[in-house]
């Protein structure tokens, strides 16, 4: 149970405002588009807000069609059912407010944008998260992070309204308990809505080159901001598929964190290479996927992408049971061949796919 003393700044919330027009809202809208992974979704309800009162109002209307709510990013890192009953939100924040070295940024903002704006603006740390589809309302959630570095890291607070409570609030990054791939939104699904953000970034360029994709790139790659984030661009394009082409939300598994003797036996055994990472306590993921032998596993229209093991891609008409089916089947044998558990990363919507659906 979440105690609301143990928030710092808690005491800093926003009064219910008062409603003035009614929430602007539209049904059954088609919501295929607005998922990376390219799933067939139609949610009951749809509806955006600008600032903390059209939240309240939002799930005031919710509260009045007893539906349940949910808050959409860019749609790049969820699996989405066929049908969602309830009100679905996405927030038109787009501002960007800076301050020294402290940038406020509105959930709506395009994360890969905000990384390009602060470079611009003279602000670094940002350049190895560059090319993460989504939005800025979303990272934290995830505690986004790429190439050896996490967002939680830049963290000075982020702005949220509770939704249990009705209230605004401002959360510390210790209150926001961020860990590897997870933090206490990620905890407590539909309870807080990220509404802004608020960074602290250096204007000191200092690369963060430990990754190991990182470390044999030629000087003229890490000499500025801007290059590291060329080189981070190409790396993913090369790397990832284009979602454009094959749907797929990045990195489908998280990579396990796992003992030192557990890892050195991975090692002597050759399932996993040596290197920084596996130093650190996690290995990669995808090469016990490719260890499995399972580089060319389908199930339906789903199946592993060839440029990388990590990643499950929609080729064309593929459901959520294909991809639910094809991961449960990974982890299956990942278990059976290794004795290690894959934790899914992308966010599942269990609170709307089963809820009752009104169109039977």
């Amino acid at each position: 149970m979440i105690i609301s003393q143990q928030y710092t700044l808690f005491d800093k919330i926003t009064v219910k405002a008062k409603r003035t027009m009614p929430f602007e809202h539209r049904k059954e809208v088609d919501l295929s588009s607005c998922n990376t992974l390219g799933l067939p979704s139609v949610c009951q309800y749809i509806g955006r807000f600008q600032s903390v009162s059209d939240l309240q109002h939002a799930f005031e209307f919710a509260e009045n069609q007893v539906v349940p709510c949910f808050v959409m990013g860019g749609g790049s890192n969820i699996l989405l059912p066929e049908y969602l009953s309830g009100l679905v939100l996405f927030s038109s924040d787009e501002s960007i407010h800076i301050e020294g070295e402290e940038v406020t940024v509105g959930a709506g903002v395009v994360w890969d944008d905000l990384v390009e704006k602060t470079l611009k603006t003279g602000l670094f740390g940002l350049e190895n998260l560059s090319s993460i589809p989504g939005t800025v309302g979303a990272a934290p959630i995830q505690n986004i992070g790429a190439y050896g570095v996490e967002l939680d890291r830049f963290v000075v607070s982020v702005e949220v309204l509770d939704a249990q409570s009705g209230l605004a609030a401002t959360l510390t990054a210790d209150d926001c308990q961020f860990q590897y791939r997870d933090s206490l939104f990620k905890r407590h699904p539909g309870r807080f809505v990220v509404t802004r953000l608020t960074l602290k970034l250096s204007p000191r360029f200092e690369p963060v080159l430990a990754y190991q994709d990182l470390q044999n790139l030629p000087a003229q790659s890490i000499a500025s901001p801007q290059a590291v984030r060329r080189a981070i661009q190409s790396l993913r394009a090369r790397k990832l598929p284009d979602y454009r082409i094959f749907g797929n939300v990045g990195s489908f598994f998280k990579n396990p964190s796992l003992s030192k003797t557990v890892i050195e036996t991975l090692e002597q055994a050759q399932v996993i290479q040596r290197n920084a990472g596996n130093a650190q306590g996690k290995v990669s993921a995808a090469a016990l996927i490719q260890a499995a032998g399972l580089g060319d596993l389908s199930v339906g229209q789903a199946g592993i992408s060839p440029r990388h093991h990590l990643v499950l891609e929609n080729r064309g008409g593929a459901t959520l049971t294909d991809i639910l089916t094809l991961a449960s089947f990974i982890q299956d044998r990942v278990k059976t061949r290794f004795g290690i558990g894959l934790e899914i990363e992308p966010q599942q919507l269990t609170q709307l796919v089963h809820a009752p659906n009104p169109k039977g």
